[in-house]
């Protein structure tokens, strides 16, 4: 079992399958996020999806 970290540092580093095993795992919190009255907002889940990505991209890990 591979650690957020590792994944991360993996994702850091170009790996897709890291990117999309923590993209997988943090969806439900970015469609809970993206929905509004009970209904999805499309344009706002993308925003989070971008916004998540570069975070992983730019995420200081400290060891």
């Amino acid at each position: 079992m591979e650690t957020i970290t590792s994944l991360l540092l993996a994702a850091q580093q170009g790996n897709e399958q890291a990117m999309n095993h923590l993209y997988q795992q943090f969806r439900p919190l970015l469609l809970k996020e993206s929905t509004r009255n009970g209904e999805l907002d499309l344009d706002c889940y993308q925003e989070l999806s971008e916004h998540f990505i570069k975070l992983i991209l730019a995420f200081k890990v400290q060891q």
